[in-house]
């Protein structure tokens, strides 16, 4: 079940939920909170990759992201008064600038879903992964954006709204999560 605007406000102020900042009054909405983007944004190095024409081959089973991101990936630069240009067909990874967390006994899981007014321009948000499990610990949320438009989107750290989180029941208490890869991530690296 879809948590409501005022059932999203009782789990904040219960803790069975924790997002740092505390969302303002006007980013929850009646089944979702608007999050913020975060900063820094990544995206696959064009000298190194090929610009997506290189003949690299990664086997998945035997890969390390976070070893494979640090040799492959480069931090987007800023453009004046602190913006990223989002480009047209192009893998950014960048994160919420909240940090959220769903303890283990909330028996509340979430996920991160676009917001119809950038879907409109073309861009999404996520690619897969829109899931944030029931006993996650406080950490960023990673956003794998795509530019399906054909022109540059600018975006502002700490004041675009970027995606929203809709926050579900999970039917009973789970186990407790261990050994998860992005657990408690600081950035969208990991």
């Amino acid at each position: 079940m879809i948590l409501s605007g005022e059932d999203i406000h009782k789990a904040l102020t219960e803790g069975r939920m924790i997002i740092e900042p505390v969302p303002g009054e006007d980013q929850i909405d009646t089944t979702s909170v608007d999050l913020h983007l975060g900063e820094p944004l990544w995206i696959w190095n064009p000298e190194l990759t090929g610009g997506g024409n290189a003949n690299l081959k990664i086997n998945i089973e035997e890969y390390d992201y976070r070893e494979f991101s640090k040799q492959y990936q480069v931090e987007v630069p800023k453009e004046p008064g602190g913006r990223y240009l989002i480009q047209p067909n192009r893998v950014y990874l960048g994160s919420t600038h909240e940090k959220v967390r769903f303890p283990a006994g909330s028996k509340l899981a979430g996920r991160v879903e676009g917001k119809s007014s950038l879907a409109r321009l073309g861009l999404a948000v996520h690619m897969t992964a829109p899931m944030i499990h029931c006993g996650t610990g406080l950490g960023v949320i990673t956003l794998e954006m795509f530019n399906h438009g054909s022109f540059d989107i600018e975006v502002t750290p700490g004041k675009t709204r970027i995606c929203q989180l809709i926050l579900e029941e999970v039917s009973r208490e789970p186990a407790e999560r261990t050994g998860k890869t992005f657990t408690r991530q600081k950035n969208a690296q990991g």
